[in-house]
């Protein structure tokens, strides 16, 4: 790297959670000292920035028995201190920020931010928790100093000079970073000092380490998932959408929480205590949205009293209109806005929120039915903020292509799997790869899960030879190197490349953990895909719409 960098540490004593946390002993040494030591562990400069109010006089007094440089200015005014503390950097220089309250990253990872940083051409990188796959608190930031120096002249709200960077955020060329190869299970985990439970669990993490500044920060990683409980349990991966967000590949599908549902399913509705742990689980996991509909039986008001006020804000919930079977298709323009609002008040009142994060259309044809007297109504409650997004469940390609056509669509929901060829059609191909913003999820990835069960459980299809798919799927299970029919079918949809998350319905927490593992699995390759596709027939709508099946519970 031909660019200057320098590290910059943020620290202080007049922590109120835990005073004088920077000074507290891990590793043999201040937990201040260990932070800048860590990260100058790869030859990069390090200085710490702490304040000049009297407080801080102990912690410079630490410090220069560690011969750490030391910057001392305002105490509320961090972006001052910032560019105080970057004074001797060149203009074309590199700032890396981190805290004093994170011992983990060492000069390794700062090296991959910086990096990463280089190959995007950005003003500003960050890590994302928790896309990223991180433990809470492994975070640090890298901007160029000529951005810096700019938040510095123009930022004036006191939250952008105490924060140092959320001005640079907005205002700047900025992406977040999340590493490929970082354990999927790592985001559960917390390595920040805040609380003495923190330093606690740092205690251990760091008992035994014969070389605390020089040990990787991915073997302390791996010391504290040992440590904590439930630390190596699967955790779901996240993929970066087509909009360049990031969200869990997995999304968790409800109907079998309101209601018997599924051919395949075999355990029936869960109780309450297993949704509890179901619900708390794919949270803990890192699933970020959660599918249900107002005709998933009481599945929203469930989820609604089971969510906590504190867990409600770490996922988004994606719901559906009523399918609105009582309207006549002579129905006013009043008789539908009044069922429309309807539903979507109870669904608020059943998921106890004012705001719906997005609402699908049930049915297609609602959207141009009655003259569109539905759709204008959604339009208008997510104008007046009771809907934050707007979107469709479709049941084949043509009604998505329409779908797409709508610029106030913006969330997609399609019925894809391995046996259904319609999505490969190029005019579909063509439209959704017009529409970077729209979010396409893909259900019915086991078709309801009937591809896991053996030729004999299937449904009869004129034209549908049961046993001849089987053995076809089979052959590629073995051919791929899949576990079994499930892996394959969430491999197929998982490598589409528009295909952003699985929305998987599950019945209890062990079905997600099932899940869960499968999404540590690689998905196919476009030339595995090609393979898979080329072995299969076209097979007709009365197999691959579940709608049309005779059994009720398909």
């Amino acid at each position: 790297m031909t660019q200057p960098v320098m590290v910059v540490i943020q620290a202080r004593l007049a922590s109120t959670r835990l005073p004088a946390k920077a000074l507290l002993p891990i590793g043999g040494m201040p937990s201040v000292a260990l932070c800048a030591r860590r990260a100058a562990n790869g030859g990069l400069p390090v200085i710490i920035a702490t304040s000049t109010d009297e407080i801080d006089d102990a912690l410079v007094e630490c410090l220069a028995q560690y011969q750490i440089p030391i910057f001392r200015g305002s105490q509320h005014d961090v972006l001052a201190r910032f560019v105080g503390a970057t004074t001797t950097l060149p203009d074309d220089g590199i700032v890396v920020r981190l805290t004093a309250d994170n011992v983990f990253p060492d000069g390794a990872f700062i090296e991959e931010l910086l990096d990463a940083f280089i190959r995007s051409d950005v003003e500003y990188l960050g890590t994302a928790s928790p896309q990223d796959g991180l433990p809470y608190g492994l975070s640090a930031e890298v901007f160029s100093l000529a951005v810096l120096r700019r938040a510095h002249a123009q930022a004036t709200a006191p939250t952008d000079r105490e924060h140092v960077t959320p001005w640079i955020r907005r205002h700047a060329r900025a992406v977040r970073h999340v590493s490929t190869y970082v354990d999927a299970n790592w985001s559960r985990l917390r390595c920040t000092l805040d609380t003495f439970d923190d330093y606690e669990a740092l205690l251990r993490v760091f008992r035994g380490v014969e070389m605390p500044v020089s040990v990787s920060w991915r073997r302390l990683v791996g010391r504290l998932a040992d440590s904590t409980p439930n630390g190596r349990e699967p955790r779901c991966p996240f993929g970066v959408d087509r909009a360049g967000n990031a969200r869990s590949v997995l999304t968790l599908g409800t109907a079998q929480v309101g209601m018997r549902y599924g051919i395949a399913n075999r355990l029936g509705r869960p109780d309450d205590e297993k949704t509890a742990a179901l619900l708390e689980q794919a949270l803990d996991s890192g699933i970020t949205a959660i599918d249900t509909a107002r005709a998933y039986g009481d599945s929203e008001d469930r989820i609604g009293k089971l969510l906590s006020g504190r867990n409600r804000s770490r996922v988004e919930i994606i719901t559906k209109l009523d399918v609105l079977g009582h309207l006549a298709e002579c129905a006013t323009a009043d008789a539908v806005r009044s069922a429309v609002e309807a539903s979507v008040f109870r669904s608020t009142h059943a998921l106890r929120t004012q705001r719906i994060d997005v609402l699908l259309l049930h049915r297609w044809q609602h959207r141009r039915a009655w003259q569109g007297a539905a759709w204008e109504t959604l339009l208008a409650l997510r104008d007046h903020g009771v809907i934050g997004c707007l979107g469709a469940s479709v049941s084949d390609p043509t009604e998505a292509i329409e779908a797409l056509e709508d610029a106030d669509v913006r969330h997609l929901q399609c019925p894809v799997n391995l046996l259904d060829a319609r999505w490969h059609a190029p005019a579909f191909r063509r439209a959704v790869d017009a529409r970077k913003d729209v979010l396409v999820h893909a259900r019915s990835t086991l078709l309801q899960g009937l591809l896991s069960l053996p030729a004999n459980e299937w449904i009869r299809v004129d034209g549908v030879d049961a046993r001849a798919l089987c053995a076809t799927i089979d052959h590629w299970v073995a051919a791929l190197n899949r576990t079994d029919r499930i892996d394959l079918c969430m491999a197929y949809v998982r490598g589409l490349p528009w295909v952003t998350s699985l929305v998987v319905g599950m019945e209890d927490a062990a079905q997600l953990r099932a899940n869960l593992g499968y999404m540590q699995r690689p998905a196919l390759s476009p030339a595995e895909i090609a393979r898979v596709n080329a072995s299969l027939p076209d097979l007709p709508e009365a197999f691959l719409n579940p709608a049309r099946w005779s059994n009720p519970d398909g």
